[in-house]
């Protein structure tokens, strides 16, 4: 008769390393997932604020330019007077200013 050879059992240490490698690579994963999430939204965000410095930033500049071209001394005069027009509510004193009053 022939003797047979009891198997070898795997050591409970060698078991668990693919086991450890798999909740290791499932960390790396869900952890680079959750980056990419969030680099989108912080994208996202700074996109916003970026068109909205944009706006403000062409709103500037094209008062700037019409402050520029009102402090010019050919425009200067027209300036005072529009000024003077509308926020004072001067006039000549040999104009006469009419007022229209819708009825209902």
């Amino acid at each position: 008769m022939k003797r047979e050879m009891p198997l070898k059992q795997k050591s409970g240490r060698s078991a668990k390393l693919p086991f450890i490698f798999a909740i290791a690579a499932f960390v790396a994963v869900a952890y680079a997932v959750v980056s990419i999430i969030t680099m989108q939204v912080e994208i996202a965000q700074k996109s916003a604020e970026y068109a909205e410095l944009s706006d403000r930033l062409y709103a500037l500049k094209t008062e700037n330019e019409l402050l520029e071209r009102y402090t010019s001394e050919e425009y200067r005069t027209g300036y005072i007077e529009n000024m003077a027009r509308d926020e004072l509510d001067y006039s000549y004193a040999d104009e006469k200013i009419y007022y229209f009053v819708p009825t209902n």
